[in-house]
């Protein structure tokens, strides 16, 4: 194989990654994240480890 053909080879597995991904996805709601900053809103952090309370 040449670089060339190599090279089409992955640019064309690329782009059909991205187009299944774009045609079976959907777009994210861009305003209903939470806020990245949550200073006196009284939101609670969930979902990551940082907001995992001890145990113990």
């Amino acid at each position: 194989m040449t670089r060339r053909l190599t090279a089409a080879i992955v640019a064309a597995f690329v782009v059909g990654l991205l187009s299944f991904d774009l045609a079976a996805s959907t777009p994210p709601d861009i305003y209903a994240q939470p806020p990245a900053i949550a200073l006196g809103s009284n939101a609670a952090a969930s979902g990551a480890h940082c907001a995992s309370l001890p145990t113990d």
